[in-house]
């Protein structure tokens, strides 16, 4: 018995709806098939988030400056994917933040880019971040936001935007839009 007979029963029985389209060829039994992945795997496939991500990660692998309209929709809508660090002193952060950004002073970054995982948990509250893992870094102008990512590039970090307006920026920004909507 050929392979091809042992198959067929299997490939006619498939629901219809499955046998539509077209797959790689690369095997003689896939190309004779007309499978095609469910209209709910391609909708997923082709969401918002996945295109934001094929399209922005280059900008991130670039080090390309991120902007206040790039990062206003980061914000609103948290994610594990993307981390934003704040990298002022505690007592700059406490006078106020960007929303969803972790704090991760500049004055121990480099220290605490060399711990474990348990011990950067430990001090900081939040898991490190991976080698490849998108960030984006800000201050109070973006001057230490670009020291921190040239610490992160020399410990191995790759994908790193500097918000370089930082957080002036992000209040001016903020506020006029708030004004806006009025």
């Amino acid at each position: 018995m050929s392979t091809r007979a042992l198959f067929r029963p299997i490939l006619t029985q498939l629901p219809r709806a499955t046998r539509r389209g077209v797959i790689p060829t690369a095997h003689p039994l896939l190309a004779r098939s007309q499978w095609s992945p469910p209209q709910s795997v391609l909708r997923s496939f082709t969401s918002s988030s996945i295109q934001w991500r094929f399209q922005d990660i280059t900008k991130f692998a670039k080090g390309v400056p991120i902007t206040y309209e790039e990062l206003k929709p980061i914000t609103e809508a948290p994610n594990d994917d993307i981390l934003l660090i704040d990298v002022r002193e505690p007592n700059e952060v406490v006078q106020g933040t960007i929303p969803s950004a972790v704090p991760l002073p500049l004055s121990s970054f480099e220290k605490s880019l060399s711990m474990d995982e348990g011990d950067f948990v430990k001090k900081h509250g939040f898991r490190k971040p991976t080698k490849l893992q998108p960030i984006v870094f800000f201050c109070k102008a973006g001057v230490r936001a670009q020291t921190a990512i040239d610490l992160a590039k020399k410990a191995g970090y790759k994908h790193l935007r500097n918000y370089e307006g930082s957080y002036a920026d992000w209040i001016a920004k903020d506020q006029a839009n708030a004004h806006d909507d009025d």
